[in-house]
């Protein structure tokens, strides 16, 4: 059996070699090939990008028979267990798995979850790996919960000894990395042999889940900006951006929000500076990689929750942010995302490279402008330019 499968997730399945080449040797014994015609992880990233990935890739989702998901460690690592926090990344998780059945019914989804070395799961009842589990038995989807494969057969022990990890979050090789990959295999192989079985979607768990968001890449935004794209590329992937340097991207949405920004994270690259109504917040973009020198580049999501508060699930709202490069000291709120570095100088010549924007509701406005003249290029009549629905 052959199954052509799509895969989003984080730096365990980028690894290489890792569980992912293991699990694929495992499975061709077994006599399943799993063709990956679309491997679009990406390490430190969460939901919130698997979902803009899938929007950006609709026609190889809906050509596909297996989407593997692995955010479950980055999620938790992101979201952890606050209630606001959670319900959010819930929408972000729900809304994959509804987003990728209506694109294609006939598509077997299995969700991966991996816990980081000392994590909760060795303890206590995990919030995010106990949410993936409610929500794909509510869509008769496939959960191979490999933290507690680990714990049930393994021990406390072994599996929270040093050496089963390489660092906080990656599974060592080899050792490690193979084991894990047998376990989903002995999970994944039964639960494949079964027939797919196509049916109506269920009612949503959470009626303003995000499968509805709209994603749009640097390569629009450029065009309909009037920006050259600039274009960054590594061996496994090309990305599209358009460089805001010293400009403003301002955005109006209606009943709705920003959910997240993609980004290149360069050298140059500086803090981000947003503002929304009177309040001046400041999100540090860099990569300790990046700032370290380990890589030229790397592609990045902010996601923004941090923005909204105690209003962060109302979606009802009308919301008006600007978005600037932080190159100048000034008051404002630090926001340091836990993947990355506090921005020790500002860059001479900043690059601030937007790569996509992933958001609910009806985008009123997309306009960038210089700090001292408005509108400088704009969007006109956006509802009518945008690509269509992915309703």
């Amino acid at each position: 059996m052959t199954l052509k499968t799509l895969i989003i997730g984080g730096s365990n399945t980028v690894m290489q070699p890792g569980y992912l080449s293991s699990l694929l040797s495992v499975m061709a014994r077994r006599g399943v090939a799993l063709d990956i015609v679309a491997d679009l992880a990406v390490g430190g990233t969460t939901s919130a990008f698997g979902l803009h990935q899938l929007k950006l890739h609709e026609q190889e989702l809906a050509d596909c028979d297996l989407l593997l998901i692995e955010y479950a460690l980055n999620d938790a690592f992101v979201y952890g267990d606050e209630r606001r926090p959670f319900r959010h990344w819930a929408r972000f998780y729900e809304g994959i798995i509804r987003f990728a059945r209506e694109r294609n019914p006939k598509l077997r989804i299995a969700t991966l979850v991996f816990g980081a070395r000392n994590g909760s799961f060795l303890t206590s009842v995990p919030a995010i790996d106990a949410g993936i589990a409610y929500i794909s038995r509510w869509y008769g989807t496939i959960c191979i919960d490999v933290s507690q494969l680990l714990m049930q057969r393994l021990g406390r022990e072994v599996v929270g000894h040093p050496s089963f990890y390489s660092d906080q979050g990656h599974y060592a090789r080899p050792v490690a990395t193979t084991v894990v990959a047998n376990l989903i295999a002995d999970e994944l192989e039964p639960a494949l042999a079964a027939p797919p079985r196509p049916a109506a979607l269920p009612p949503a768990i959470d009626p303003e889940h995000f499968a509805n968001a709209r994603a749009l890449d640097g390569a629009w935004l450029a065009k309909r900006l009037g920006r050259p794209a600039v274009e960054y590329a590594n061996r496994r992937f090309s990305v599209a951006a358009v460089d805001l340097g010293r400009d403003q991207l301002r955005f109006d949405i209606d009943k709705g929000m920003l959910l997240a920004l993609s980004y290149v994270c360069e050298p140059r690259t500086p803090p981000l500076d947003l503002q929304a109504g009177d309040q001046m917040h400041r999100a540090a973009l860099l990569k300790g990689g990046v700032r370290d020198g380990t890589y030229k580049f790397l592609v990045s999501m902010l996601s923004f929750e941090f923005l909204y508060g105690p209003t962060l699930l109302d979606m009802q709202q009308t919301r008006a942010l600007t978005l600037s490069g932080g190159i100048a000291a000034g008051e404002h709120k630090l926001h340091v995302p836990k993947d990355s570095v506090r921005h020790e100088t500002f860059p001479v010549e900043p690059a601030l490279p937007i790569a996509g924007i992933l958001f609910t509701g009806n985008l009123k406005t997309c306009a960038i402008e210089r700090p001292s003249t408005p509108q400088l290029s704009t969007l006109d009549g956006l509802a009518e330019t945008l690509p269509a629905a992915t309703a």
